[in-house]
């Protein structure tokens, strides 16, 4: 039940007219004698990671905390995720971070590929306090663990500076691309202007130097300023006909 038919039903059962925030209170109050409380779940996250180990051949986790206990940082990757990523998939991974809006707040990593149908196939997940260097750096090593060496392995994400650091760094010798549709987003946010980003994702996706070639003209044309920003960018970054 959410906080928002918690609040019709004391109207309408009790006659009381209760804030959102109480009924999201008394939701959580609720659901704790079943689910537990954050703080306990946390608890329970070495004997979670312990568990998840033994019935999983290949599985990694990896639980890092302060010297007090506290919890700093969490990764999971399951093993047969893994073998069906060597196996099965292109070398292709896409990572990127979600802010959580929980109430311990964080950052969300998570590394995925794309499978024959095009489905979304989970590889790994983390979990650090915020997204910077050092948190991606710490995701991305326990994934090249968790992977080994894969020959000629792509990384694609959008243009954190964190990201590129990090791959850089852990991954040396894997190529690192930009995710058109971030590309094209950021375009449109900086410039405010969504015809220009869908010009842009034409000539990302363009299979042929002659369509590429016609697609920019375009942008030239409608706008200098944002061509000279994409030019800038480096089109082998993000141009799947100028990709290597």
């Amino acid at each position: 039940m959410p906080p928002k038919d918690i609040i019709a039903n004391m109207k309408t059962m009790y006659g009381i007219q209760i804030m959102y925030s109480k009924a999201h209170q008394a939701l959580h109050y609720a659901l704790s004698p079943t689910y537990g409380t954050h703080e306990e779940t946390f608890k329970l996250l070495p004997s979670f990671g312990y568990v998840l180990e033994q019935p999983n051949p290949g599985t990694i986790t990896d639980l890092q905390c302060a010297d007090d206990g506290k919890f700093l940082y969490f990764f999971m990757s399951l093993g047969a995720s893994v073998r069906g990523f060597r196996r099965c998939m292109r070398p292709i991974i896409a990572v990127d971070g979600t802010h959580l809006k929980g109430r311990f707040r964080g950052t969300m990593f998570v590394a995925t590929a794309q499978d024959g149908n095009e489905q979304v196939y989970p590889i790994a997940f983390g979990y650090d306090d915020s997204e910077n260097n050092l948190s991606w750096e710490l995701f991305l090593d326990c994934l090249k663990c968790a992977l080994s060496h894969i020959d000629d392995l792509v990384f694609t994400s959008d243009r954190h500076a964190s990201i590129e650091a990090g791959i850089s760094k852990v991954f040396p010798y894997a190529t690192h691309t930009t995710c058109c549709w971030h590309f094209a987003e950021n375009v449109k946010k900086r410039f405010h202007r969504k015809d220009v980003a869908a010009i842009i994702d034409k000539a990302a996706r363009a299979y042929t130097e002659f369509k590429y070639n016609r697609y920019m003209g375009e942008l030239r044309n409608l706008h200098k300023n944002a061509f000279d920003y994409v030019e800038a960018a480096g089109p082998y970054k993000w141009s799947r006909v100028h990709y290597p």
